[in-house]
């Protein structure tokens, strides 16, 4: 895991009068699982998006594998993102195409040439195991097998880094194993660098091996997810690391009484 990989300096994004990120620096290792989680509106997906620059932060710097993106013109950031994957809580997958179709659709827009993608998207099916599924229309599969093409499509560039908003959100909990661990087995086998966005402390536990707690546009604390106990500084991340459902924690006195 030798250096680092990405590197945000002073990253901020405001919408109108919101500051979604607020002056945020995030340093991921090369070949590590980078969890960032936090409430709704924490800012997490806007902060995982500006790492391939679909969100252009109003001011800071943005470097992964070694170039600044902020500084590329648009064809040298479109080849650049190549080797960036990027996999959403709702698939994105075309209904018309199957699922090979899917994945070689990346290939296609990046310019590769048949033959080698013919190769690219075999080998990507293979990885999540849904070489049996290539033909097979999206309203076929399963929810995770929807995520599964996803990651196979962002696999299909060789990718050095892969992004992932909120993967789990839309599947049901035994799904969501099955997906955290066809990205454990991409980070292990392949190398891959995984930025992890999620909600759910009990998603980047599986798998990631640190987490950026985000509040009001700005990371708060790091925990380090390296098998030590956890003993976290602050009171959102407190809350996150508690799972448990307390439905009478802010009840009236006298509810709870009667």
């Amino acid at each position: 895991m030798a250096g680092l990989v990405i590197t945000l300096s002073g990253v901020t994004k405001t919408f109108g009068p919101l500051r979604a990120v607020d002056d945020v620096d995030l340093h991921v290792p090369a070949g590590s699982v980078q969890g960032i989680i936090g409430f709704s509106g924490a800012g997490k997906s806007t902060l995982v998006r500006m790492i391939n620059l679909l969100e252009r932060p109003d001011s800071g710097s943005v470097t992964v594998d070694g170039v600044e993106l902020t500084g590329l013109s648009d064809d040298e950031l479109r080849r650049q993102r190549t080797r960036i994957g990027m996999i959403f809580q709702h698939f994105h997958l075309l209904n018309n195409l199957t699922a090979a179709q899917n994945v070689e659709l990346a290939l296609r827009v990046a310019g590769v040439p048949r033959d080698e993608r013919a190769r690219r998207v075999a080998e990507s099916l293979a990885v999540v195991d849904l070489t049996g599924k290539a033909d097979a229309y999206p309203a076929k599969l399963s929810g995770g097998q929807k995520q599964r093409v996803a990651i196979a499509r962002a696999l299909a560039n060789s990718p050095t880094v892969l992004l992932c908003d909120e993967p789990t959100s839309a599947v049901d909990p035994r799904t969501t194993i099955t997906v955290l661990r066809y990205l454990r087995e991409v980070n292990q086998r392949l190398g891959i660098t995984i930025v992890l966005v999620t909600h759910e402390m009990n998603v980047v536990r599986a798998i990631a091996d640190d987490v950026a707690v985000m509040e009001e546009g700005k990371i708060v604390e790091h925990l380090r997810l390296d098998g030590t106990p956890l003993r976290p500084r602050t009171e959102i991340a407190r809350f996150l690391l508690d799972d448990r459902l307390r439905l009478d924690e802010d009840e009236p006195e006298e509810r709870r009484a009667g």
